[in-house]
């Protein structure tokens, strides 16, 4: 009992105003950055916090209600990712011809994504063991341990591309070819390559060159589907 109370004194002491609520989803990350999301435990996550249960259920009351904010903010580091990606790209492409922005900014997208899940599987795991309820955070904009550290970006990987995939002025898709339709084919091609290569059929495969093929094929389909 003494123990407990000595353990609930220090989250007292040490913690305050939502910073346990913080520590405990930062200890979350660590977990799932080493383990994907199945190692999101609160339990452990509490360990590492060195805080009593008591005070950690304060602000957690399931495992569940962690991984969401985990899964929230593993979300946020992917489209960070996208999102360092395409400025990289319009910085070195931009004296290039607007269709040549336009293919290689979409592409740099899908390549900050694929690197992400490739440098990050663990972050990238997580990020897709979200539940619904957590699912609209990720699109009004803060979860609940704090707001995003980036609010004038696009937020999430969806948006990222969605914001890549819209053209300049005098540049249109083919007659019969939208952003929307892209962007599916796009979101779909990423999520399912970057599975397979993280803990799929491909991971044993050389990642470098399934990469190159698979970004190859979207420069060529994208580019193919630009009209000046």
């Amino acid at each position: 009992m003494a123990q407990q109370l000595h353990s609930e004194e220090k989250s007292r002491d040490t913690y305050h105003h939502g910073d346990l609520h913080h520590a405990l989803v930062a200890a979350g990350l660590e977990l799932a950055r080493s383990g994907g999301a199945e190692a999101v435990v609160l339990r452990e996550a509490t360990r590492r916090t060195g805080v009593s249960p008591n005070a950690a259920y304060r602000h957690f009351d399931s495992r569940e209600a962690l991984l969401d904010e985990v899964a929230v903010k593993a979300s946020r580091k992917l489209a960070e990712s996208m999102r360092t990606s395409v400025a990289r790209a319009r910085a070195e492409y931009a004296g290039a011809d607007p269709k040549t922005i336009a293919t290689e900014v979409i592409l740099s997208a899908c390549r900050g994504y694929i690197g992400f899940a490739l440098v990050e599987p663990g972050w990238f795991n997580v990020s897709s063991a979200i539940s619904d309820r957590a699912m609209a955070y990720l699109y009004v904009g803060e979860s609940k341990s704090g707001p995003d550290e980036d609010e004038d970006g696009p937020r999430t990987a969806r948006e990222v591309l969605a914001d890549s995939l819209q053209l300049p002025e005098g540049l249109s898709w083919a007659l019969g070819i939208g952003s929307a339709d892209l962007e599916l084919m796009l979101r779909s091609m990423l999520y399912g390559f970057s599975v397979l290569i993280t803990t799929g059929a491909l991971r044993m495969e050389d990642h470098t060159q399934l990469e190159g093929r698979l970004l190859g094929l979207i420069r060529t389909s994208v580019a193919g589907a630009i009209r000046q």
